[in-house]
């Protein structure tokens, strides 16, 4: 597969490739904000889901404000609802024995909380001890008894933990160690008996990022990954039931110009970690950190976000090609709909904006461009309430 076409948003925010300029549309911003009252209301049939992201404003005092919105996107007016938090959100992750909730996580910070969708509020925080500091993602056991969490001590080398808290009194239970330092992604693969971490790594000189794959109840390491060069760190992941593996990377501490780029890499089911180097041209412009990794299993397709260097990217698992790019201000988080039919974009500076594109075609879907939706966070995440939550 070869580059189709380059693309890019003008100011005003639509998707328009270059070969054929198009009379623009204004983004429109969301029909309601709840503010936290009635808290989430849902579709009662819904195809798309609800979209759930984090921001940052400023209050009418300038002191910040950090709220979780969520939107939702079968209503036509496209409601959302913000809940007020007191850190600025970067993992969401829901609770499946109460679906109602769920647990957010700051990146490299003390910040991590409880949220309730239907009330709207924020119920309590999550502490750490002083010497660690969250680092942005957990995940729930299947079963929601536990909660994990991706911890680091911020002394020494950075040693990465996966805390175990217990999902009704938030009580730390026990820890287990991410084989690796500065740990940040992390999913529950095998009904919950493995944990894939992300782990960053430390300086160009320290310890070398990695995947790794740990046993969750002897807390043994199972695999290890490593990457074929020194030059990135272990962002996001993203992985299919088969076992395919994809990682968002930024570059690693300590570089700066031209060789502080960030990476995607792809390891098939049973193969090598291969991070991308073709387009050379395309890739030497991956500035900073590529971001947001989303994977459509269906199709065999990546997507990836890269802010700083205004790029969105789509890479076919099999054979490691580019498809499509987009140039696009400051690109952030991207997922699928429910249906699995649409990509949802977050991107823009200084005005948060929302897009959808379509799976099938990779096209920028025209109708739903939303402003000042309220988003400004690094990931949105998709998410559907059980039948009886939903109104």
């Amino acid at each position: 597969m070869n580059i189709e076409y380059s693309y890019d948003i003008p100011s005003n925010s639509e998707f328009t490739p270059q070969v054929e300029r198009q009379q623009p549309q204004e983004p429109r911003p969301p029909a309601l904000m709840r503010n936290g009252l009635p808290g989430v209301v849902q579709h009662p049939s819904p195809t798309m889901g609800l979209l759930m992201g984090a921001g940052q404003h400023v209050k009418p005092d300038n002191s910040p404000k950090y709220s979780i919105f969520v939107l939702d996107l079968d209503e036509a007016t496209l409601p959302a609802t913000s809940i007020e938090i007191n850190f600025f959100g970067h993992g969401i992750v829901p609770n499946p024995a109460r679906p109602e909730r769920a647990a957010v996580f700051e990146k490299k910070g003390p910040g991590a909380c409880e949220i309730d969708l239907k009330s709207g509020k924020m119920l309590r925080n999550i502490e750490t001890s002083n010497n660690r500091r969250f680092y942005g993602h957990g995940a729930y056991a299947p079963d929601g008894k536990y909660l994990y969490c991706t911890e680091t001590i911020v002394e020494g080398d950075y040693q990465g933990l996966i805390a175990i808290r217990d999902a009704d009194s938030l009580e730390v239970l026990g820890e287990f160690p991410s084989h690796g330092a500065s740990p940040h992604d992390c999913q529950l693969i095998d009904s919950g008996n493995t944990m894939v971490v992300t782990n960053g790594g430390g300086t160009l000189h320290g310890r070398a990022p990695s995947v790794t794959y740990v046993d969750v109840a002897s807390a043994q390491l199972l695999e290890k990954i490593e990457f074929d060069t020194p030059y990135i760190n272990a962002g996001h992941l993203a992985r299919s039931s088969r076992g395919d593996l994809a990682v968002a990377s930024a570059f690693r501490e300590g570089l700066v110009g031209e060789e502080a780029i960030g990476g995607i890499s792809i390891q098939k089911q049973g193969g090598e970690m291969v991070t991308m180097t073709e387009p050379r041209a395309l890739l030497s412009k991956l500035y900073g950190e590529t971001l947001s990794i989303c994977m459509d299993e269906q199709r065999g397709v990546i997507a990836a976000t890269t802010p700083l260097a205004g790029l969105l990217t789509f890479w076919d698992i099999e054979t490691g090609q580019l498809i499509r790019h987009y140039q696009v201000k400051n690109p952030r988080g991207i997922c699928l709909t429910l249906d699995g039919q649409y990509y949802v974009l977050s991107y823009g500076n200084p005005v948060e904006q929302m897009s959808l594109i379509a799976a099938e075609t990779l096209d920028k879907v025209n109708g739903y461009d939303l402003a000042w939706f309220g988003m400004t966070g690094s990931h949105i995440f998709n998410y559907s309430l059980p039948t009886d939550l939903r109104q």
